[in-house]
């Protein structure tokens, strides 16, 4: 019997779904039993995740900038003027980007209900510019902190964090609101599928392709507890210095 092999790249990363329908696994005999509010609400946290993750590897890379911005005690906003406080500052980078003939890349996370208002934001950095200091200048309420993403291609952990920054917020709306914002120029990675006719099983230890690595916290051969269906599941991650 074949199985169909989904693919998507995504910037260095090209996640793999293995099964024996376009939809993930293969239907077992036996009822479903109906799914309980926390299983429901774990499938759409890891849905949540994959989507952004897919995101961000594909329109992210080394030295682009990802960016806390928190209130000062005596500046702190209610959440509808956080959202124009955090709204007028993208607008601000746009402007700066569009004058710099540059693309301006970003994904902006705000959680409202486990601390006090802060925001993430990820921007695409521009070669030869302090973008740093454009965000100091144009973000009044406190003082921006830093990070660079690294070169791994592999940003999993980010789409993870920032989606679990999100989860009170989100479950107290009923699953509701919006996670989190995006620009309109993010590239919405498709995932292509083949069926795989010469072989009736995959193997249980997958091999990458010529370039790859296969990054092992993501590999997973089981059966899907919702669907009954058998599939497998892993990213491969293209090592340094490959090409693309």
């Amino acid at each position: 019997m074949a199985y169909f092999r989904t693919t998507i790249q995504a910037g260095a990363t090209i996640e793999v779904t293995k099964s024996y329908t376009k939809r993930v696994g293969i239907k077992v005999r036996g009822k479903k039993g109906k799914a309980t509010a926390e299983e429901i609400e774990k499938v759409n946290q890891r849905n949540a995740e994959r989507k952004l993750r897919l995101k961000i590897n594909a329109n992210f890379r080394v030295d682009d900038l990802f960016i806390t911005l928190t209130y000062q005690k005596d500046k702190r906003l209610p959440p509808e003027e956080a959202k124009k406080a955090i709204k007028k500052l993208i607008e601000g980078l746009r402007k700066v980007y569009k004058k710099l003939g540059v693309p301006f890349k970003w994904i902006c996370v705000t959680e409202y209900k486990s601390k006090s208002i802060h925001h993430h934001l990820l921007i695409n950095h521009v070669d030869g510019e302090d973008v740093a200091k454009t965000v100091r200048k144009l973000w009044k309420y406190g003082r921006p902190g830093f990070k660079h993403l690294d070169d791994s291609g592999q940003y999993k952990d980010l789409a993870a964090y920032l989606i679990k920054e999100t989860s009170k917020t989100c479950k107290e709306s009923g699953g509701a609101k919006q996670r989190y914002s995006c620009s309109r120029n993010l590239i919405l990675p498709k995932p292509k599928t083949k069926l795989v006719k010469k072989a009736k099983k995959w193997a249980a230890d997958p091999k990458p392709i010529k370039g790859y690595y296969i990054d092992k916290d993501t590999v997973y051969s089981g059966i899907d507890p919702f669907t009954g269906r058998e599939y497998q599941k892993y990213t491969m991650v293209r090592l340094s210095g490959s090409s693309p």
